[in-house]
């Protein structure tokens, strides 16, 4: 079998090193158009349910995962000079380009070809041959776009406009803050990565944005210097506590809602972003790309024909992933009406916040059960003891 993966974010990678491992005789290419250190973002959240998955698919992976990962426990909320820390929660969360890097030298030594620096032809022309495409191309899927009616495509944007950046604050825990300014409400979310660094995401409505006078040009680009995201930390100065934020690319954006009616046309399927996105009020679009690329490796590996596989792919992860879909617009929704709650009291708010979507938690998939582990274990084991060279089947 020969595989092409466009896109070599952790969705791509990490479906390319599973495919590798259950089929170690299918030549595995991926392309990309950046260069192997040339990312967006700054930290990646996981799930206990999550890295469960990872760790029953690939132990190696998971372990040098584990360690590098930061944890935490709690969920805390700052609102108007007070703290409410919320516990029972487990959640990790990883440098973006640590773990691009981790799974590149696993992509490497399972024997999988990446292209850096080179774009993809186009997924009609890589399926004349290879057997499966993946598209794993992102928000902006040019394989998406290309084809919108045969997969059904739904895109638009909705919700306030917000900024993704780093600081070296170390925040403790997933932290919501709401900061009262002169021109409105803006809240953040932040959460831990490295030791020393967290992520930092400022969402602003329209009338406060444009009140408060945000350049719109974003933090990163040229010309627009660093005076947004100085002004943003100015506004959450008690929650930061006097630390700066960090930009990498970032830029002012909306929320890019990506829905498909079919995952897969002929033998070209999407992949995470390109196949759906949820509000990162909610969870990881880089966890459930991965979750992806686990559900898409077990159907390729038990069915063989890439027809069937795509159908039982598609039928696994749908269900999950609108689901948090659904959630995700709940939540979204609720932070976009923030300021019906922030006159309540402290605990009144906080109790708002934390079941706005209707769950208790963030980990609004549903968690992996022993059963299923142990179920992605054995396929794995099964893989791994082939023999170099025989056929997967």
């Amino acid at each position: 079998m020969r595989i092409a993966i466009i896109g070599a974010g952790p969705g791509g990678l990490y479906t390319a090193a599973l495919l590798k491992r259950l089929r170690p005789t299918c030549e595995i290419d991926v392309w990309e158009a950046n260069a192997p250190d040339e990312t967006f973002g700054f930290g990646v959240v996981f799930s206990e349910g999550a890295l469960g998955g990872i760790e029953a698919a690939d132990p190696r992976l998971f372990a040098r995962l584990a360690a590098a990962c930061e944890q935490w426990s709690r969920i805390d909320v700052h609102h108007r000079g007070r703290i409410v820390r919320n516990g029972g929660y487990r959640f990790s969360a990883i440098g973006r380009r640590v773990l691009l890097s981790m799974l590149r030298t696993r992509c490497t030594e399972l024997g999988v070809t990446i292209r850096y620096g080179t774009r993809a032809p186009a997924a009609a022309l890589l399926a004349g041959t290879y057997d499966l495409v993946v598209a794993a191309d992102g928000v902006n899927s040019s394989t998406r776009e290309a084809h919108p009616e045969q997969f059904g495509t739904e895109r638009g944007e909705r919700g306030a406009r917000y900024l993704w950046m780093g600081t070296d604050r170390t925040f403790t825990a997933l932290t919501f803050a709401v900061s009262d300014t002169e021109f409105g409400s803006m809240h953040a979310h932040a959460y831990p990565y490295a030791p020393g660094l967290s992520t930092f995401i400022a969402e602003v409505d329209d009338h406060v944005w444009e009140a408060a006078g945000f350049t719109g040009r974003g933090a990163g680009t040229p010309g627009g210097g660093r005076a947004d995201a100085d002004r943003i930390a100015g506004f959450f100065a008690d929650v930061l506590e006097g630390h700066r934020l960090r930009t990498n690319k970032s830029r002012w954006g909306r929320f890019a809602v990506v829905r498909n009616r079919r995952w897969s046309h002929g033998t070209v399927a999407l992949l995470g972003d390109s196949a759906h996105t949820t509000h990162f009020s909610i969870g990881s679009g880089t966890r459930l790309a991965m979750e992806d690329g686990l559900a898409l490796a077990l159907a390729v590996d038990e069915h063989g024909a890439v027809p069937e596989a795509l159908i039982a792919y598609e039928a696994e992860r749908r269900p999950d992933t609108e689901s948090m879909q659904r959630t995700a617009r709940i939540s979204q929704e609720w932070f976009g009406e923030l300021d019906r709650y922030t006159d309540l009291g402290l605990e009144a708010f906080n109790a708002h916040l934390i079941t706005r979507s209707g769950r208790l938690t963030q980990d609004d998939l549903p968690s992996w059960s022993p059963d299923r582990v142990e179920l992605i274990r054995d396929r794995f084991a099964h893989a791994d003891s082939r023999p170099r060279g025989t056929a997967a089947r």
